[in-house]
């Protein structure tokens, strides 16, 4: 007959790499380690001739309900943040885009996606007083966008180029240096 021991003998090993793993991914998501997916100097992302139109297909849903198309934000660079409400680094950088989009919203747009349900996604919208575009992302946009972890932020040009994916939190600082750098630089 085995003993209580042996039958858990597995558990301590398995809640060690439990604890391990989610303290890795605590640092790395929120030291933004992760870093951006930057395209080399000259590189290009596509060689397909709509290469500049691939982001310009994509849609979201808005929190009424509504299907929108990305294709509404041509000729004028955005920015698209992929946020939770149970991601805590999310959380912490809304009030950053909405910053940017008080100081810039007038030559970038900024669009905020929940990866989450709608309920949690507009609780976090009205308790942050984010007044950017939001929506949801239902399509694994995230994915498309190159993204990696929560959050997500992607730059893309007024063109529809996939210009940089950065996975983890960004300070203001950062993303006004990022927003100065591939839109107006």
């Amino acid at each position: 007959m085995l003993g209580r021991g042996m039958i858990y003998r597995w558990r301590r090993p398995l809640l060690g790499f439990l604890f391990i793993y989610v303290a890795g991914a605590s640092v790395f998501l929120a030291t933004g380690w992760s870093g951006d997916s930057r395209l080399p100097s000259g590189a290009q992302a596509e060689s397909s001739p709509d290469a500049d139109t691939k982001f310009y297909k994509l849609v979201f849903e808005d929190f009424e309900g509504t299907e929108r198309s990305f294709n509404s934000f041509a000729g004028r660079p955005f920015v698209v943040n992929f946020f939770a409400s149970w991601c805590a680094p999310c959380v912490e950088e809304m009030p950053y885009f909405q910053r940017l989009h008080e100081v810039r919203g007038g030559t970038i747009q900024i669009i905020g996606l929940a990866v989450e349900g709608l309920r949690p996604a507009r609780n976090l919208v009205q308790s942050t007083g984010v007044t950017y575009q939001v929506g949801l992302d239902k399509s694994d946009l995230l994915i498309e966008f190159g993204g990696v972890a929560m959050p997500t932020t992607a730059f893309v040009s007024k063109d529809g180029e996939l210009l940089e994916t950065h996975s983890g939190i960004i300070t203001y600082e950062d993303l006004l240096s990022r927003v100065n750098e591939l839109f107006d630089g």
